[in-house]
């Protein structure tokens, strides 16, 4: 049994849903043998470096350069139509180094390479795709996938009016590591005395409004805050040791401890954050996004009702703030429209998407 996941470092997303779907296949076939690659590295191993690190500056500093190219990229349904020569030459080479049985993807040019390669060779490996993003861009849509894994309904309906079978698609959320499942006991009876709040910015570490945020909640008594300002080192050296009632972190591998911990997130809209978020049931308070992945994924928060979205530039967010984290019914109300939303959401758990993968090895 042999399963070659595939994933891009294009938002840090793509990987952590990658690395949930791993855990998974470990847990359910302990000898299994599994490769998980960054599939832009495999295919340019000289410039994979410098494409995301511009990734990376275009999406904090120039996003709407990156907010045009994703609308045009999300008019041009490229899903029915093979890749060029190179595409295919260097994923067949890939295919005679790994032999899989299954590929999984969870970036679209994962999956578009992998459907050239299916369509040029006439193989027959199950193709599935994991898709990581709910604002149901066409990029995501190839036909020789086999099996998706859909984050929402809305996303499995869009999938269908494109032309996917509905028989083959699984709505599963967005896969999470098992980390963000569940709740401890220890866990649940220690938030008693005060509230705790987490800001995150994701792997990037941005963080809009980060000053106000920390002196609001400096001054408000019985919170306790801590940030999370993943690879940004900047962010950390400015902030690390200036108030006692914050705790400043860098990158942590167990963040889901901190989101269980909280009773409120103050976070960028990411697709990967968002079902992190509802698997560990904590609401949800958004500052102005403004990538267009995280602005549709603000919207459905918002509108399911576990997320408060500051959405205006220069709107003052700290009364709203102050108001919601100092009146327990407002946060109670949030968080039962995300278990609500949760349950709307995971029709299939992942832990049986895994088992119908597991399907076509073990016949």
């Amino acid at each position: 049994m042999k399963i070659l996941i595939l994933s891009g470092r294009f938002g840090f997303g793509h990987e952590m849903a990658a690395n949930a779907i791993q855990e998974e296949f470990r847990r359910q076939a302990k000898y299994a043998e599994i490769i998980q690659k960054d599939l832009p590295e495999y295919f340019y191993p000289r410039i994979s470096k410098v494409l995301y690190k511009i990734f990376g500056l275009v999406a904090e500093r120039y996003h709407g350069i990156y907010n045009l190219v994703y609308k045009i990229s999300g008019r041009m349904n490229s899903g029915n139509k093979p890749g060029g020569p190179v595409v295919y030459q260097r994923f067949r080479k890939m295919m005679k180094e790994y032999t899989p049985d299954v590929i999984v993807c969870t970036h679209p040019f994962c999956e578009k390479a992998a459907a050239t390669y299916k369509a040029k060779a006439d193989s027959q490996i199950p193709l599935v795709t994991s898709i990581t993003d709910i604002s149901m861009h066409k990029e995501w849509y190839a036909k020789q996938t086999d099996l998706y894994l859909a984050p929402t309904r809305e996303v499995k309906d869009n999938l269908v009016s494109l032309g996917a079978s509905p028989e083959n698609i699984l709505v599963t959320g967005v896969p999470v590591r098992q980390q963000f499942l569940g709740k401890t006991e220890y866990e649940a009876e220690e938030q008693k005395n005060e509230k705790h709040v987490l800001v995150m910015g994701g792997g990037l570490g941005i963080i809009p409004g980060l000053e106000d945020i920390l002196y609001t909640l400096h001054e408000m008594p019985g919170i306790r805050t801590t940030v999370i300002t993943g690879k940004n080192q900047k962010l950390y050296d400015r902030w690390a040791g200036h108030f006692d009632d914050v705790e400043m972190l860098g990158y942590v591998d167990n963040i889901g401890s901190y989101m269980r911990k909280a009773d409120l997130v103050i976070t960028k809209a990411g697709g990967i954050t968002l079902f992190e978020l509802i698997q560990s049931r904590v609401p949800m308070f958004i500052i102005r996004p403004f990538l267009e992945q995280e602005i549709v994924n603000a919207r459905y928060a918002q509108e399911k009702g576990f997320a408060r979205v500051i959405w205006g530039e220069g709107e003052d967010f700290t009364e709203e703030l102050r108001s919601i984290l100092q009146d327990s019914g407002k946060l109670g109300v949030m968080k039962e429209c995300m278990v609500q939303a949760r349950r709307e959401i995971m029709e299939t758990e992942l832990s049986d998407a895994v088992r119908v993968m597991r399907e076509p090895l073990n016949k």
